[in-house]
């Protein structure tokens, strides 16, 4: 049976760390600093600049709380909670003490740099200082944020959380649980960096593609990065009036289909090979006529007399993609996580088959 010590630490920190990092189940219940402190904070549609600016200071006062709030309830609990370290009275005493003292100076520390912040009416505020580089009084672009805001044609990236990603008629914001960054879109230089494909689930072998832009600001602010969704990224792009640089090598997938498309090939590329006799030529694929054909259906899910799919005797006609549309056109559109573990059938004899059963030819 766990002792009173180790079960409080152990509740204590977790909902601490899920005050800190705010998963999806605190949002949507309400437990959040946002929620805690909704009075005094105001209402982000109306002055969202305000807004963010008392979030972050509140932020940074709730979570340097947190210590000291672990040593207070210890206090109650009445176990030191270090007895398994079997050390003496004395260096439990004293390292009690140590961790008082630090926990103290963490939230004296942030308790005077909120102050600062809040001296001359929030001047003093990093949010306040970004917005400055912008003008001479950064209330003007306050207000212009705030009213750009209240419009419903922007872009927005993630949930109600800390972490997000807007972009107004001109600027580019990133939210964030310590900072929020503004970059006015006439002093910025946008590029991608990277994508990055997660497989969802691996029964159907569902995936996403995420997208890291580089926002580099011409102004004296460090440059940071905004991560979205591919399939966000048109509507991202539509909301700039600046151009994203993007490598040639970088492949943004922007629909559901053509994330299929992506693992559809891999797939395929993971399928046996279908040999053919060197010199042998199957000439264009019959689908766009531009490529040549490149796959052959032949059953290898399972043995020939088991399973629904059947051996398709027609030679190589169609190219991956064209085969991987194909595939794609013959599922449910309404649920494309089910796709990978799907079938369709041949275009011309009509012979059942899944994605096992595409192979590339050799």
């Amino acid at each position: 049976m766990l002792s009173p010590s180790v079960a409080f630490s152990f509740f204590y920190w977790l909902v601490a760390f899920c005050f800190v990092v705010a998963p999806t189940e605190f949002q949507t219940s309400g437990v959040t600093i946002q929620s805690l402190f909704a009075s005094w904070l105001g209402s982000e549609s109306i002055d969202f600049v305000n807004y963010h600016i008392k979030r972050t200071a509140a932020t940074t006062l709730f979570h340097a709380s947190l210590p000291l709030g672990y040593f207070i309830g210890m206090t109650f609990v009445g176990e030191s909670g270090l007895d398994f370290l079997e050390l003496s009275e004395w260096a439990i005493h004293t390292g009690w003490q140590i961790y008082f003292y630090s926990a103290c100076s963490l939230l004296i520390a942030c308790a005077t740099l909120v102050y600062y912040w809040h001296m001359n009416d929030w001047s003093n505020h990093p949010i306040a200082k970004n917005l400055s580089l912008y003008g001479e009084n950064w209330r003007s672009a306050l207000l212009q944020i705030n009213a750009e805001f209240r419009s419903i044609d922007k872009y927005t990236s993630g949930p109600t959380g800390t972490s997000r990603t807007i972009v107004v008629d001109n600027w580019i914001i990133k939210t964030g649980a310590y900072d929020v960054k503004f970059v006015h879109q006439d002093h910025v230089v946008l590029s991608v960096g990277k994508t990055e494909e997660y497989q969802v689930s691996p029964d159907t072998m569902t995936t996403v593609q995420y997208v890291r832009i580089n926002v580099n600001p011409l102004k004296a602010q460090p440059a940071f990065g905004v991560r979205i969704l591919s399939t966000e990224y048109s509507d991202f792009k539509a909301k700039l009036r600046t151009e994203i640089l993007t490598l040639p090598n970088i492949t943004i997938h922007q629909t559901s289909g053509e994330l299929f498309l992506s693992a559809f090939r891999d797939q395929v590329h993971q399928n046996p090979m279908f040999v053919v006799d060197s010199g042998s030529s199957f000439g264009s694929c019959i689908g766009c006529h531009e490529k040549p054909a490149s796959v052959k259906l032949t059953k290898q899910c399972a043995e020939l007399e088991d399973g629904d799919c059947k051996n398709c005797r027609c030679p190589p006609m169609w190219c991956l993609e064209c085969m991987g549309r194909w595939y794609a056109s013959r599922q449910d559109q309404s649920r494309p996580d089910s796709w990978m573990g799907g079938s369709a059938t041949c275009p011309m004899c009509r012979a059942k088959f899944c994605m096992l059963d595409v192979s590339a030819i050799q």
